[in-house]
């Protein structure tokens, strides 16, 4: 059936109630006091997934990491964890830096440490030293920063390079060798 036919069918003497101006002011309230509770709902479920963001990084903003160029060969890795709870499956690289950290300087992967640090409680600090290739010349570089990754005690997993905001780490298991479930599990009950 076309449009022309169908309008044809429609008889010419209809009388469509359109209400009155009460009716359509109490409609468009309607209408604007669902947007506006939908809308309302929308920002307050922002501002709480944003509260919650920031309760599961405030363990992690308490942990850092210091480095110093001892001789030529020697890099002290200073890791502290001056949160209430303990930290679990730390894994440290260092990364030296030919000028100021940043994208002008050239980066140098080092090694990477892993532990003995399967836990580090809270208020607590560890040194790690890291013996480096015999090729990398740490007296040529202008300074260091450690790209850290750590379980927190809610058993959220971060990653946090040098003096900068932490991360979720989406990745799997830490660098390290791969541990089972029972002594991860015996590393946080102790």
């Amino acid at each position: 059936m076309s449009i022309v036919e169908a309008l044809t069918v429609v008889p010419t003497d209809w009388n469509i109630d359109w209400g009155s101006v009460p009716d359509w002011f109490g409609g468009l309230g309607t209408v604007g006091t669902l947007l506006f509770g939908v809308l309302s709902v929308r920002r307050e479920l922002r501002a709480r997934r944003r509260e919650d963001r920031a309760a599961q990084a405030r363990q992690a903003r308490l942990v850092s990491t210091t480095t110093r160029t001892e001789g030529g060969g020697v890099l002290r890795v200073r890791v502290a964890n001056d949160s209430d709870g303990p930290i679990f499956d730390l894994a440290a690289t260092p990364v030296v830096h030919t000028g100021q950290p940043g994208p002008d300087g050239r980066r140098v992967a080092v090694a990477t440490v892993t532990g003995p640090l399967d836990r580090l409680d809270g208020g607590t600090a560890a040194e790690l030293f890291v013996a480096v290739d015999r090729s990398v010349d740490l007296t040529r570089y202008a300074s260091a920063t450690v790209q850290l990754t750590f379980t927190d005690q809610q058993g959220n997993r971060w990653r946090r390079e040098g003096t900068g905001q932490p991360e979720p780490d989406l990745g799997d298991e830490p660098t390290g060798a791969a541990r089972s479930w029972p002594r991860r599990l015996w590393s946080r009950l102790r």
